[in-house]
């Protein structure tokens, strides 16, 4: 039987000590065995928190009592979430950004899933999309550690661009099958629709050489064009019809012993 730690999750609400107090007050909401927290989210007297074993359960916690804080609901999906990012002005509708994963909780690539919390007792999921669940590939998302390469451009009311960086690598032998740069997608109506690729390297790449002195995996909008940079490439697409309207390709090593192979 393969062991594994008992794990404790916990929320902690810290009242900031005065003259006459010096310890903080603390309360736990929710616990379960061998889970651990993949992502949290606060919205003044609301929070949501995921925690992940094999399933995906989605807390809705009600924080308003500091003194008393309590899960108003909960929702079991398969995979996980590692970032939450509201779409709606009340903050009851949320996509989140992680994994999908088989039963035995084996990750089978990048999962965008859309969740609605506005009854905060039965919270549910909207709508999901799964990159890749082929268990011979792989895909991941800097999104899952560096919330700062997530961008979401807002249309109005739970209507918006969501332009995801993201690595995915075909199965063995044919590596050309894969994609590096970002993912873009249309998301409204309670739907996750992708619209374009944005490509910053060729599949056959994968394998060859990668200079240390890379990018940070950013976007920026303006005047109706996304740049995107990734690793020694800059691209600005054209955010309504995908052309590519320029590229910069940066400078890479001339000797093989500063390279970095994957």
């Amino acid at each position: 039987t393969l062991w594994r730690p008992i794990t404790k999750n916990q929320v902690f609400i810290l009242k900031i000590p005065d003259e006459e107090s010096e310890t903080g007050i603390f309360e736990e909401v929710g616990s379960k065995e061998h889970e651990t927290i993949t992502a949290v989210r606060y919205f003044n007297e609301i929070s949501y928190a995921v925690t992940f074993e094999r399933t995906d359960p989605f807390y809705v916690l009600n924080l308003t009592d500091p003194s008393n804080p309590a899960v108003l609901g909960e929702l079991n999906v398969t995979g996980f979430s590692s970032y939450l990012h509201s779409i709606n002005s009340n903050n009851t509708k949320l996509v989140a950004v992680g994994e999908e994963t088989d039963a035995s909780g084996f990750s089978l690539g990048i999962q965008l899933t859309l969740f609605d919390a506005s009854d905060p007792k039965n919270p549910k999921v909207m709508d999901r999309h799964n990159v890749e669940t082929d268990f011979d590939t792989w895909s991941h998302t800097s999104v899952q550690w560096d919330y700062k390469s997530f961008r979401y451009v807002s249309l109005g009311e739970e209507t918006g661009i969501l332009i995801l960086p993201s690595l995915y690598v075909g199965s063995w032998p044919d590596p050309t099958q894969g994609f590096d740069g970002f993912v873009v997608f249309d998301i409204g109506e309670g739907k996750i629709t992708p619209r374009f690729n944005i490509s910053h390297a060729a599949g056959d790449q994968y394998f060859d050489c990668y200079y240390n002195a890379h990018l940070a995996q950013r976007s920026l909008v303006f005047n109706g064009n996304v740049t995107t940079m990734k690793g020694h490439t800059v691209v600005a697409t054209d955010l309504t019809t995908g052309q590519r309207t320029w590229e910069l390709q940066l400078m890479k090593p001339d000797s093989t012993a500063d390279c970095v192979f994957w």
